[in-house]
């Protein structure tokens, strides 16, 4: 697509994994682009579809309206955007610049201000999705950062991740909300496999366990779970603390006999243990997660 010159000139900062597609789609949307990367041979492709390379960060920030960046983590952001020649070298006032990067919140807060002391905009954007997705641009992101200059570029967040979900204004929160998912998809892959492990080791048919975990990520009950500890309803009892101690308890003895190590059941036990010692057995059992709350 040729570009239009109508649209806000962006620059793309690293063209990995994520990044190549991510400036893939924003190049086929019809923005002017202009890309920067370690490696300048990954660019080849876009720069054969119309994508100018730039020698620095700096370089391309300062060709640019928007600066978008993807980059691997804390020190990688660090380097190319506080550098020499990294992109609070070239910005221009009232630029602004999107992080897509999994960055640690304090790091984004900062940049939030970095930028706001050369009176530019800086706007927390990491993004949620594999590289499948970014190809396809399906990506969602997580913003941080001032609506207002959010709103002027949603067409063009848009362009590589339509699923979008404001965090708040602190750039920080934004990379807390993506930390959250992450955390959530870990877990879940941990959970999937200690129970085909244990199913396994013990001679269960896994197709079993399989049914099982398709069927439990969409039970009812579990979304249900989600409102009772929110709003911290231990009173309204389904299943006792007492009772989610001892069933804990029978997965950890049957764990050790199939010689498998459930670390989530560990945990639990942990946990349900601390809620009973509070006086809390007649309680639902989903106040264990009090004693992460403090």
């Amino acid at each position: 697509m040729t570009p239009d010159p109508a649209k806000p000139r962006v620059a793309f900062i690293g063209l990995g994994k994520m990044g190549v597609p991510m400036a893939s789609n924003i190049l086929r949307a019809g923005y002017p682009l202009v890309v920067w990367n370690r490696t300048p041979s990954k660019a080849n492709d876009l720069i054969a579809r119309g994508a100018v390379l730039a020698n620095s960060p700096a370089e391309a920030a300062g060709q640019a309206d928007v600066v978008i960046s993807s980059l691997a983590d804390d020190p990688t952001v660090k380097d190319v955007v506080r550098g020499e020649t990294g992109i609070l070298k070239g910005l221009k006032p009232g630029a602004v610049h999107i992080g897509s990067s999994t960055i640690s919140p304090p790091l984004s807060d900062s940049l939030s201000d970095e930028h706001a002391a050369i009176e530019a905009h800086y706007i927390a954007g990491p993004v949620l999705g594999r590289t499948d997705a970014a190809e396809a641009a399906r990506l969602m992101t997580f913003l941080g950062g001032d609506l207002v200059q959010i709103d002027p570029l949603r067409p063009l967040i848009e362009s590589y991740a339509p699923g979008i979900v404001y965090a708040g204004k602190r750039a920080g929160l934004a990379n807390t909300a993506k930390l959250i998912a992450n955390f959530l998809g870990a877990s879940a892959i941990d959970l999937i496999g200690q129970s085909l492990a244990l199913a396994e080791k013990s001679d269960l048919d896994p197709g079993l366990v399989i049914q099982m975990l398709s069927g439990f990520f969409a039970f009812p009950a579990t979304k249900d779970y989600i409102g009772k500890i929110s709003s911290r309803d231990f009173d309204t009892v389904g299943f006792t603390a007492a009772g989610g101690l001892k069933d804990v308890e029978l997965m950890l003895d049957a764990a050790k006999a199939a010689h498998v190590v459930l670390t989530s059941a560990e945990a639990l036990e942990t946990k349900l243990r601390a809620a009973v010692d509070r006086g809390w057995r007649e309680r639902d059992w989903s106040c264990f997660t009090e004693i992460d709350r403090g």
